[in-house]
């Protein structure tokens, strides 16, 4: 509804007349409905129409948190009004709240199922989650609703990159492109087609054409730099790569810079360190194994995979759920109650130390229903908990799951460091450290110090495996694997590429695990042994400990 204004221009007779025209301008001429919402709100105009596109405005000049403001105040006056509700979605994920955009989404969606652009944003939250299945569902049905939606054509394309199905996601891109000839994520897909089937070339010369894109957002041509660095060390041009990556990586540092550099803002680095100087400074007897293990759901078993980013916990757990007997989790973040109350906060591992497992109950409560809200059913099962990062929480983890098993990820430092490097993820203070080979080596040196500080110190079971030795026997690793799980070792784990191929992966290892065994991944930091040079006193005393060669 309008309120009366305080005061209007000469022509303006009434409420209504502002209104009347700015629903025509809408959609004849976006910039001038701007500018006389801004008259109408100057005159005291209030209705959701004017916050809706001032709001649009805003998000559109780069100031989301802004917009959020504005459009707020048309959803005091319609909390129902999906437009609205759609456009704080995507203002929140401009701003990497990736779990309230997606329940926003959701919102709008109840009020509108045939929401087009809803719909859109849904998917968009849903894959930056890692929820992919959900993401492929929400941008099928946009397209159900507008077959020639470029961006959710896109996306499916995207989708079906990570599955690795060339012909799929070629097809999709194609589509989008022929609708959009500008539409970014269509071109960067055709150009990971040609990377995922070895066209070297042609992937260089799509990116090379698409990087001078006025159209190509700087999020999306930083992401093209570092594409064209693996094209260019697919043609074994590691000089030119290695520069390609690096302007990528700088690029991303200096988008996220604002965010995770500000004063005041704890790097992860910060955040590991305090964690465990707090658990240094606990009794070891705080950690002592309750003599009563608490009640669980029925389930064969629970283990948690983790590491480091890039050390093969993705293939580990492509090769975990291709048993029968086993169900696995990929990155999600079902913990999350609990890391808040004890993780995020100074002292938190201190007040941890003092809890008595039973007082635990209501979080691991949380930690199931999360796990059943996912669909994964863990009854009889031996359910697999992966989140390399999980490493860092292994306090948590003997806390709230004294029975739980480890297992532990180790590749060669170097590869781990460099992998790091060579990719893009979606980003938070963790991946924001492998913006440069520095941070992403002093992580891994903080992060396995951290692990290894745990593993000594907490009643845990834990079985090592090295990336190295999986690749190289697999048949004997994973059948110790097994052994360690209390799972019957089957000949099935060996058709583990046919799994990670018919499931949409979240990680950026997605394409690399679809190809099944290949050794290429041991010891490509020889490659770029110059680059990381810098970091090799970082590195030395994990290369030793984990029993790689120096040279």
């Amino acid at each position: 509804m309008a309120s009366r204004p305080t005061s209007m221009t000469n022509d303006t007779q009434s409420d209504a007349t502002p209104l009347t025209e700015l629903r025509r301008l809408a959609q004849a001429d976006p910039v001038q409905a701007v500018e006389l919402a801004a008259r109408a709100k100057a005159h005291g105009v209030t209705d959701p129409l004017v916050h809706l596109l001032l709001g649009r405005s805003l998000k559109e000049a780069g100031h989301p948190e802004e917009a959020i403001i504005e459009l707020g105040l048309g959803l005091q006056l319609e909390p129902q009004n999906v437009d609205l509700l759609t456009t704080v979605g995507f203002c929140l994920l401009d701003l990497n709240r990736r779990q309230e955009s997606a329940q926003v989404f959701e919102a709008a969606l109840k009020q509108d199922p045939s929401s087009v652009d809803a719909s859109y944003g849904y998917g968009w939250a849903a894959e930056r989650l890692g929820a992919l299945e959900q993401a492929g569902s929400a941008w099928a049905r946009t397209i159900l609703l507008n077959p020639n939606h470029a961006d959710a054509l896109a996306g499916l394309s995207g989708l079906a990159v990570r599955r690795r199905d060339w012909t799929t996601a070629r097809d999709y891109a194609e589509r989008a492109a022929a609708l959009d000839p500008l539409q970014t994520d269509a071109l960067m897909n055709l150009a990971r087609v040609a990377i995922g089937l070895g066209q070297f070339e042609d992937a260089e010369a799509r990116l090379r054409a698409l990087l001078p894109l006025r159209t190509l957002v700087p999020l999306a041509k930083a992401n093209a730099h570092i594409m064209l660095g693996d094209a260019l060390d697919g043609q074994r041009r590691y000089d030119e790569a290695l520069d390609s990556y690096t302007r990528g990586k700088a690029a991303l540092r200096d988008l996220h810079a604002p965010a995770f550099e500000r004063p005041g803002v704890a790097s992860a680095v910060d955040g590991v360190v305090r964690i465990l100087d707090e658990f240094r400074a606990t009794p070891p007897s705080a950690w002592i194994k309750p003599a009563r293990s608490p009640d669980l759901p029925e389930y064969a078993g629970h283990a948690f995979l983790m590491g480091f980013p890039r050390s093969g916990t993705t293939l580990l757990e492509q090769v975990l759920a291709t048993h029968s007997d086993i169900v696995t989790l990929e990155e999600r973040p079902i913990m999350l109650k609990a890391e808040v109350e004890f993780l995020t906060r100074v002292g938190g591992i201190g007040r941890l130390a003092d809890v008595v497992s039973d007082s635990l109950a209501p979080l691991r409560e949380d930690y199931w229903r999360r796990v059943r809200e996912l669909g994964v059913e863990v009854r009889d099962k031996v359910f697999v908990d992966k989140q390399p990062l999980h490493t860092f929480r292994l306090p948590l983890i003997a806390k709230l799951f004294p029975e739980a098993k480890i297992l532990f990820a180790l590749r060669d430092p170097r590869d781990v460091v460099l992998s790091c490097f060579r990719r893009s993820f979606n980003m938070n203070a963790s991946m924001y450290q492998f913006n440069t080979l520095e941070g992403a080596a002093t992580y891994y040196a903080a992060v396995m110090e951290a692990g290894e500080t745990y593993i000594e110190a907490l009643p845990v079971e834990v079985l090592r495996l090295r990336y190295e030795d999986l690749v190289r026997d697999f048949t004997g690793v994973s059948r110790g694997l097994c052994d360690f799980l209390g799972v019957d070792w089957t000949d099935r784990l060996k058709d583990f590429a046919d799994t990670a191929n018919a499931r949409a992966i979240a990680t950026p290892s997605s394409t690399q695990v679809g190809r099944g065994l290949y050794d290429e991944g041991v010891g490509q930091w020889h490659r770029y042994e110059k680059a990381l040079a810098p970091v090799q006193g970082i590195l030395r005393p994990w290369i030793e400990r984990y029993g790689y060669a120096l040279d």
